[in-house]
């Protein structure tokens, strides 16, 4: 019985909180402001160039250009398996008789 009596005065407290609301007025000067800026009829550069960037056609055919150079760079920097063989057995045979293991526990300073 207490629960409801306190929904009801909450709800009756949210009610009554739009009593003195009144009308949100305009900035001063702000219809002259955005009526000059549509009156003003002359586009700048940037602005076409935004919208002509903006148009689904040209995004889409862009960001497709995109992929399509990333996948040729990674298509075309793969190094030849026959490469990487020769390479790992001149690297064999030069690092043969080095074969020092420096850990953690090797201490420099040793009196």
């Amino acid at each position: 019985m207490k629960m409801q009596e306190n929904i009801d005065k909450m709800i009756e407290e949210a009610l009554n909180s739009v009593d003195d609301a009144q009308r949100a007025a305009p900035r001063p000067f702000c219809l002259p402001v955005s009526m000059h800026g549509m009156a003003r009829g002359t586009e700048s550069v940037w602005e076409k160039a935004g919208r002509f960037i903006a148009r689904p056609s040209i995004a889409f055919t862009g960001l497709c250009l995109i992929v399509l150079l990333n996948v040729m760079v990674v298509m075309f920097n793969k190094k030849s398996d026959t490469a990487t063989v020769a390479e790992q057995t001149v690297q064999t045979q030069s690092d043969e008789f080095s074969y020092t293991a420096i850990t953690i526990y090797d201490n420099d300073n040793t009196p």
